[in-house]
C-alpha cells in the first residue's frame, strides 16, 4: 500500500515523516525503524540493516536506503552527500524528541525546519475502502470474542482470567497484536473508566465493563460492552438504559458535515436530562485506524468535523459511586449517516 501526500502545508518545500504509524500509512512498512523524506521530485525511505529484506518487500514507489549510525543521522548524511535542497523542511514537531530536533537542525543547516502540523494525521482521518475493510474485519474478530464469552462462566473467575480468554479468542480468530490492554472492570471497579483487568474475582449480581480491540493488518477496532452477572438494582438498570439511549442519539447525529462537538453534545445532553450529567466525564469518542486513538476527536470544544470515510468510536458512559456503564462501538461515517462496524448486541446481557 502506497499513499501520496494530498497537500503540504503552506511554505513547506519538503517533508520528513518519522512517526511510525504515519510511515506505515505512506509506505506499507510494518517495521519499527524507518522514516520518509518527500521532496518535490522524489520519495525516499530510510531504515537500517535489520529491515533491509523487509523494506525491499513492503516499500514501493520510494528509493529505499539502508543507513548506518542512527536513522536520522544516516538520513542527514544522505541529504548532504546528494546535495539535496530541502528548503523549508516540514518536521512532525509533536512527534520528534527535543534531542532529534536539535540533531536535525545541527545537521541540515541549509534547511529551515517548520512544523508540518499533523499533515499526515489529518489525511489518515478519512479512510480508503481497503482501510475500512480491515477495520471491519477486526470488528468481526472482536464481536466473535464477545460472543464466545456468553458461553463462558465468568463468575468465580478473576478479571485477568476473563481478559486472557478474550485475548486468546481474538488471536485465534486472526487478530494481530492487540491495540491496547483489555479492560475488565467488575463490581465497584466498573466505575473506573480505565479499569485494566486485575485480580478481583467476579461475583454474582454485579456489572462488568469489558473494553477490547482487535487488529487486522495494523488496523484497529474498539468496542465496549457492559454485562450483568445476575439481577441488578432499578438504578443500575436505569443507568444502562440512559447510556444506551445516549449512544443512539449520538449515532443519529453522526453524519458528514456534523461538528464533532455537536455529536458529543447529543449524547451528553441526553445523559444530563436523566440526571447523570456529572457522571459522564470523558469525551464521546475518537478516530480509529492505524492507532486505537487518533483524530478526529468527539468532545466538548472540538473543532473537528465529520466526513464520509471517517471511522470513529461512540462511547458514552456513566460512572457513579460503585456503578459504571459504558457502551462503545466503532462506526463508519458514510454518505448519509453512521454504519456500525462492531455489531455485538447492545442489549443488557447476563453472563453466567
Amino acid at each position: 500500500m502506497t499513499v501520496q501526500v494530498t497537500a503540504l502545508p503552506v511554505n513547506i518545500d519538503s517533508l520528513l515523516v518519522t512517526y511510525q504509524p504515519n510511515v506505515r500509512y505512506l509506505t506499507g512498512f510494518t517495521g519499527s525503524c524507518g522514516c520518509v523524506l518527500i521532496t518535490r521530485r522524489r520519495r525516499y525511505f530510510f531504515t537500517d540493516f535489520r529491515y533491509q529484506d523487509q523494506a525491499a518487500k513492503e516499500v514501493k514507489d520510494h528509493e529505499v536506503l539502508i543507513v548506518k549510525g542512527g536513522l536520522l543521522q544516516g538520513m542527514c548524511r544522505f541529504v548532504r552527500k546528494r546535495r539535496l535542497k530541502l528548503g523549508e523542511l516540514g518536521v512532525e514537531y509533536s512527534r520528534v524528541s527535543h534531542h532529534d530536533f536539535l540533531l536535525l537542525r545541527r545537521n541540515l543547516k541549509g534547511s529551515k525546519l517548520r512544523d508540518s502540523g499533523g499533515t499526515i494525521e489529518k489525511q489518515r482521518q478519512v479512510k480508503r475502502r481497503s482501510e475500512v475493510d480491515r477495520i471491519r474485519r477486526a470488528s468481526r474478530i472482536a464481536d466473535a470474542a464477545l460472543e464466545k464469552l456468553r458461553w463462558y462462566k465468568v463468575t468465580g473467575r478473576t478479571e485477568k482470567e476473563v481478559a486472557w480468554l478474550l485475548e486468546s479468542a481474538m488471536r485465534k480468530g486472526g487478530s494481530g497484536p492487540l491495540p491496547f490492554e483489555i479492560i475488565v472492570a467488575s463490581g465497584p471497579r466498573s466505575a473506573m473508566p480505565h479499569g485494566i483487568a486485575g485480580d478481583r474475582m467476579i461475583n454474582r449480581e454485579e456489572l462488568v465493563v469489558i473494553d477490547l480491540g482487535a487488529t487486522v493488518e495494523g488496523y484497529c477496532c474498539d468496542i465496549t460492552r457492559t454485562f450483568a452477572t445476575g439481577r441488578l438494582s432499578p438504578r443500575q438498570e436505569k443507568i444502562y438504559r440512559t447510556v444506551m439511549d445516549a449512544q443512539e442519539m449520538a449515532i443519529e447525529a453522526a453524519k458528514p458535515g456534523a461538528c464533532c462537538a455537536a455529536v458529543d453534545k447529543a449524547a451528553r445532553d441526553s445523559i444530563a436530562a436523566a440526571g447523570f450529567g456529572e457522571a459522564f466525564g470523558h469525551s464521546l469518542g475518537h478516530g480509529v485506524g492505524l492507532e486505537a486513538h487518533e483524530g478526529p476527536v468527539l468532545a466538548p470544544g472540538s473543532r473537528d468535523t465529520l466526513a464520509a470515510g471517517m471511522t470513529v468510536t461512540i462511547e458514552p458512559g456513566i460512572y457513579t459511586g460503585r456503578t459504571g456503564v459504558r457502551i462503545e462501538d466503532t462506526v463508519l461515517v458514510n454518505s448519509t449517516g453512521a454504519e456500525l462496524l462492531t455489531g455485538f448486541s447492545r442489549k443488557l446481557l447476563t453472563l453466567k
